[in-house]
């Protein structure tokens, strides 16, 4: 949320006096759903929630054609401190992602292999996908000429992460293929762990080898 409350008080600083669908249309053409979590469904509760606060207020309204009435915003002096507190927590810290493929990935021996080295390579494609996406939105001449240089740099880091991580995904599924333990090197040492990947009424014995 913080980084949210951040992009939207520093647009609305930068356009201002702005309304929300421009707000809306500038972060997605930045591509900030994909590399900063922002939905594009919180970017009007957020403009409304900042306003309530006194970080926002409101200087009138913008009427096109039969379309409601859009209300434009400036930024307060508490919005310029808060922006500023949020902008420079994020440029001197380094925060982890928090993505729940992590929390999933730790019950690997639970999955069959043939399962987990498929999610595994069909995670790979999806984040290729996504890849060759931004490389051809990078490439085409409207984004060029409407997309701040800063923010291609940032899609280059987050295409640089992306094929990080294809290339860690093919590597581990061919691990799981190749039939290497899962296990510790001694069970002794992590009791429990000859019963993880068992499904429910399973022996180990039942298992063998799969883990």
């Amino acid at each position: 949320m913080s980084a949210t409350r951040m992009m939207i008080l520093g647009l609305v600083r930068w356009m201002q006096p702005v309304h929300g669908y421009d707000v809306r249309r500038e972060l997605l053409s930045w591509g900030a759903d994909k590399w900063a979590n922002v939905q594009p469904g919180s970017i009007y509760h957020a403009l409304r929630r900042l306003a309530e606060e006194g970080q926002l207020r409101e200087v009138g309204t913008e009427q096109v054609g039969a379309r409601p009435a859009r209300i434009r915003y400036e930024v307060t002096a508490k919005g310029e401190d808060e922006f500023q507190n949020l902008l420079r927590g994020q440029w001197w810290s380094v925060a982890a992602v928090a993505d729940p493929f992590f929390a999933a990935f730790s019950f690997l021996p639970v999955l069959p292999r043939e399962e987990a080295s498929a999610a595994l390579r069909n995670r790979a494609r999806l984040m290729r996908a996504e890849v060759e996406s931004l490389r051809a939105a990078m490439e085409s001449g409207w984004l060029k000429q409407g997309m701040p240089t800063h923010v291609n740099w940032m899609w280059r880091l987050w295409i640089g992460r992306a094929e990080s991580e294809i290339a860690w995904c093919e590597e581990i599924a061919d691990l799981v293929d190749s039939g290497v333990s899962y296990l510790p090197e001694s069970l002794h040492a992590a009791p429990g762990w000859e019963r993880f990947g068992q499904a429910p009424g399973e022996s180990a014995a039942d298992r063998g080898s799969d883990a």
